[in-house]
């Protein structure tokens, strides 16, 4: 397929380029989402998927949902429009906070939401170890650990064993 694409390309002349880009831009959203990352300014789309996670789990009205599934559907659909590995790291980060803020608002003790938040926190650790981005993320991660020491309903789960796994235990 990528073989017949090169093939299509190398034989249009720049004006057909032009167009085909022009059309392609026209027809799929997450292209523009794409340029927007890449010639404007990164952190208004950032901001807007940032906006959309908040809303799963804090709509204007009415309760919410848990929003586990919903989250990373927003998430996936942000990898494919996003330039730099530290937003998508970031978005991770957002949303096991977000994840955490709800343990507490809503008074959740369900086992299975507490779990599912601190798994979220060791993807965005994962997530930002892979990136080499954990001195970036450090501070960030321990005020999320605190923040999910306070929030949590069932103490049997901590954030601060992987906390302590991707910071504590690293040589300087």
């Amino acid at each position: 397929m990528k073989r017949d694409f090169n093939k299509y390309i190398n034989h249009l002349t720049e004006e057909e380029l032009r167009e085909e880009l022009e059309r392609l831009y026209g027809r799929f959203p997450v292209l523009r989402e794409y340029y927007r990352m890449e010639l404007g300014d990164p952190k208004v789309v950032i901001d807007k998927y940032k906006d959309a996670l908040r809303k799963v789990f804090f709509p204007a009205r009415g309760r919410g949902k848990r929003g586990r599934s919903q989250s990373r559907k927003i998430i996936k659909k942000f990898a494919e429009v996003s330039i730099h590995p530290k937003d998508l790291v970031e978005l991770h980060f957002y949303r096991a906070e977000l994840m955490a803020e709800y343990l507490g608002a809503r008074r959740v003790d369900s086992e299975a939401y507490h779990d599912s938040t601190v798994k979220a926190f060791q993807e965005a650790c994962e997530l930002a170890e892979r990136e080499v981005l954990l001195d970036y993320f450090a501070e960030g991660a321990r005020l999320l650990a605190e923040l999910f020491e306070r929030e949590r309903r069932d103490h049997r789960y901590s954030f601060y064993p992987t906390y302590r796994q991707y910071w504590d235990g690293r040589p300087e």
